[in-house]
């Protein structure tokens, strides 16, 4: 074969490749022929990990119904747990292993904002596709890689203050927070709106994350003369507020947020009666009966969450593959109407949810319930 000959069948060789490269990407078609693997960073250990065993239920029933069907273009869905332990550490350590090692396609998780914080910009800047559930403002801002399956806390410490000042009728408040993504942003959200309304707050705290021992806040909040206190704690530090503002003689109500729905906030005696907000979000009986068939778990808030959250990516998969770019294009795009926790998911420029709820629950026996003045 004479050089113009070897010439020619290179450009043909190329050609094919690039054809069949071309091909795959117009079909969306998943690349490889083993399992997809999603990665998942969930609180599984530590005061937060009620949320890691809500949320994997509903993912675990998801990859099930998924691979019991035949996959995603014939290719199982792996999923691979990292315990996130709801701190800026476990947050990293968790995706970077599961980026770095586990290389997954997508990542679903966290849960919490302090690891979010932590975690997203690793998966921002590898390219990874993450739904999180995780609520602090500035989260999604991080990049246009990350996308929110909760509302954000801009929007749930602006009903908060709705809440207390025009359904409550409190209009004099002071303010005890954990010192973290989470609990500065429902501080802050919560003070503008609530100022807004003609509100006054009588005093602004803020504890680091974990603290116990809160007797010295709770001192200058009680001289303050509140009519309720808004606490945005994690559940150790919102049970100790609990039981020490009643040793201390405090009357005032205690309005938290969305960390009390855990058993480790509802199961102490002293929470008996604290409101908290939460997202809203559908939790059909059908769904449940189906999660406590397949996995044995009860169906909580997170459960359809997290299932919400495997399916949607199922969904992009089949759709776009397993490109990073074809999948952020997909996800900025979309428009789901087969989840169980919302009648439709969808994002805003941001990556939040375009539409949001949420509801007052109150602490009675053990659990919380559905709060109705």
């Amino acid at each position: 074969m004479n050089t113009k000959s070897k010439a020619v069948v290179g450009i043909v060789a190329v050609l094919l490749l690039i054809a069949g490269w071309w091909i795959l990407g117009v079909q969306g078609t998943p690349e490889g022929k083993g399992p997809i693997k999603i990665g998942a960073s969930l609180p599984l250990t530590g005061e937060a990990a009620s949320y890691g065993e809500m949320t994997k239920p509903g993912i675990d029933l998801a990859v099930r119904e998924i691979n019991d069907s035949g996959g995603i273009e014939g290719r199982p869905i792996e999923i691979v747990y990292e315990d996130d332990k709801c701190s800026s550490e476990g947050g990293s350590s968790a995706f970077n292993k599961l980026v770095a090692v586990d290389k997954v396609a997508a990542v679903i998780g966290p849960v919490c904002s302090v690891a979010a914080s932590a975690a997203l910009p690793i998966a921002q800047k590898s390219g990874v596709p993450t739904l999180i559930i995780a609520s602090a403002p500035g989260l999604t801002k991080i990049g246009d890689y990350i996308f929110r399956v909760y509302p954000s806390d801009s929007l749930q410490g602006k009903f908060a203050a709705e809440y207390v000042f025009n359904t409550l009728g409190k209009h004099a408040v002071a303010i005890l927070y954990v010192k973290n993504d989470w609990g500065e942003g429902l501080k802050d959200t919560f003070n503008r709106r609530f100022t807004e309304l003609g509100g006054t707050v009588t005093l602004s705290e803020g504890i680091v994350q974990g603290r116990t021992d809160v007797r010295t806040e709770l001192t200058k909040i009680k001289a303050s003369s509140p009519q309720l206190i808004y606490i945005p704690l994690q559940p150790d530090s919102g049970v100790a507020v609990a039981k020490q503002a009643k040793a201390l003689g405090i009357n005032a109500p205690l309005f938290g947020g969305d960390f009390f729905d855990t058993k480790e906030f509802t199961t102490p005696s002293e929470t008996a009666g604290i409101l908290f907000t939460i997202g809203k979000f559908n939790n059909p009986e059908e769904f449940k009966a189906r999660i406590k068939s397949e996995t044995g778990a009860d169906s909580a808030i997170l459960t359809p969450l997290g299932y919400d959250a495997l399916k949607v990516f199922a969904y992009v998969i089949g759709e776009a593959g397993i490109d990073p770019q074809a999948m952020q294009r997909e996800l900025s795009d979309l428009s789901y109407t087969d989840g169980e926790s919302q009648p439709l998911i969808s994002f805003d420029k941001d990556g939040d949810l375009e539409a949001a709820q949420f509801e007052v629950r109150v602490v009675k026996s053990g659990k919380s319930e559905p709060f109705e003045k």
